[in-house]
């Protein structure tokens, strides 16, 4: 077995230890102290942006060695242009997400890796032994680019996919020929590395549907995207107020257009496979968009994922997140596809949340004393369609998303009736 060393999280240990005045004789207690500041950074209750600077710092050096590229380099790398937060906390998943500031809104600037050539099965060359690294040429790149996208996202090629994932042109008139060849092999090696990001790929060449983050552009493995602003959900004041949830019903109307979006703008659905609450949020021009878009893929991508032929005793075996697969009782397969939607997800963790057994409290978004008798049965029957107990889920139907719309906009008109009356 080959061990991976992580030299960055080792760098800090090391720090600690002698922070702590640690040696050999105090072996014992440092590993304690080390593992206790280590949850404390692993469970965000402290946070630092050491990593986030000395990884800028790395960076720039690229830049300006002329080795990193990217729309981007430039804000990257001036003053007061693209300013981190002071304190970062720790993110799951991606090992690049920090908040910032850029030209004074804010944004998250994200990567799946702080160097962005590190994993060698992924490596776009090849080196011989002479220590030569050799480069697909423009055209053969573009096949595998290709295949890449159908294979994984089931997205179908262009030139104008190409430019959304790279707009940066791959040679310079004021560069000879062979300094082109480099730039042109650095340029398809960054482009290669990012297009490995599935949140990268989805938000790029969905960009103009406009239902995730706006993208602003890139450098190296990092790319800058708008911060959209997450869903308040009630506090338990607002719970009692009809107003307050009025207005989580508008929210809610724009959520299901949003849901309704992502079923038809493809001939298949696309699948929000890990849905929470504070995954969907407004832009600054109050659009509705879902802003964690590491686990979005077409239908028929989630297919092939459930219903992949691996073992499984019981049918959550088979899920993908929030994507809920079926077992083979028989066979002890996951086979067949996705057997729930969108819609059954929003309102099984959107909407309803949890009520931890006490009637008219919930976490949900549309949790309230209010729609007790009306919504909530409703909302019920959307989330759980076959009134399972065992967890299994199906799709919700058209039939559940015409009578909730109903229903919200019959609590926001008479919201709306209510404070002409008292004007």
């Amino acid at each position: 077995m080959k061990i991976r060393w992580n030299v960055g999280v080792l760098r800090n240990v090391c720090d600690i230890l002698v922070l702590c005045g640690c040696t050999a004789r105090k072996g014992t207690a440092c590993v304690v102290v080390v593992l206790i500041v280590y949850l404390l950074y692993r469970w965000n209750v402290v946070c630092s942006n050491r990593d986030v600077v000395n990884a800028l710092s790395d960076l720039c050096v690229g830049v300006e060695e002329g080795i990193v590229h990217g729309n981007l380099c430039k804000e990257f790398c001036a003053q007061n242009v693209l300013v981190p937060l002071k304190c970062q906390a720790w993110h799951g998943g991606k090992e690049i997400v920090f908040r910032a500031s850029f030209r004074g809104n804010p944004v998250f600037v994200k990567g799946r890796r702080w160097s962005g050539f590190e994993n060698s099965e992924e490596s776009l060359f090849w080196t011989d032994d002479a220590g030569v690294e050799h480069y697909p040429s423009l055209e053969d790149f573009k096949d595998v680019l290709r295949l890449h996208l159908h294979h994984n996202f089931n997205l179908s090629y262009s030139e104008k996919s190409f430019s959304r994932l790279w707009s940066l042109p791959l040679t310079k008139e004021s560069l000879p020929a062979d300094e082109n060849e480099i730039y042109l092999h650095q340029s398809l090696r960054t482009m290669w590395d990012l297009v490995q990001d599935p949140e990268y790929v989805m938000i790029a060449l969905l960009q103009h549907l406009d239902v995730f983050p706006e993208l602003y552009g890139t450098c190296g493995p990092m790319y800058v995207v708008e911060e959209v602003k997450p869903l308040d959900l009630p506090g338990l004041l607002e719970m009692t107020s009809y107003s307050a949830w009025a207005g989580r019903a508008r929210l809610a109307l724009a959520t299901l257009d949003l849901i309704e979006e992502f079923d038809t703008m493809f001939d298949t659905p696309l699948h929000l496979c890990d849905l929470k609450p504070e995954h969907f949020g407004l832009s600054e021009h109050q659009r509705m968009k879902f802003n964690d878009v590491d686990n979005v893929y077409l239908k028929p991508i989630v297919d092939r994922s459930v219903g992949d032929g691996s073992a499984c005793s019981r049918h959550s075996d088979c899920d993908f997140f929030d994507c809920k697969g079926q077992c083979n009782m028989l066979k002890k397969k996951c086979l067949g596809g996705v057997t729930n939607n969108n819609l059954q997800v929003v309102c099984e963790k959107v909407f309803l949340g949890s009520s931890f057994g006490l009637k008219s409290f919930g976490t949900g978004m549309l949790a309230s004393r209010h729609g007790e008798k009306i919504l909530k049965p409703l909302l019920q029957a959307c989330a759980n369609p076959s009134g399972s107990k065992d967890g299994t889920r199906l799709s919700a139907d058209r039939d559940h998303l015409v009578r909730l719309r109903s229903v919200l906009r019959e609590i926001v008109s008479f919201d709306e009736r209510l404070s002409e009356d008292n004007l």
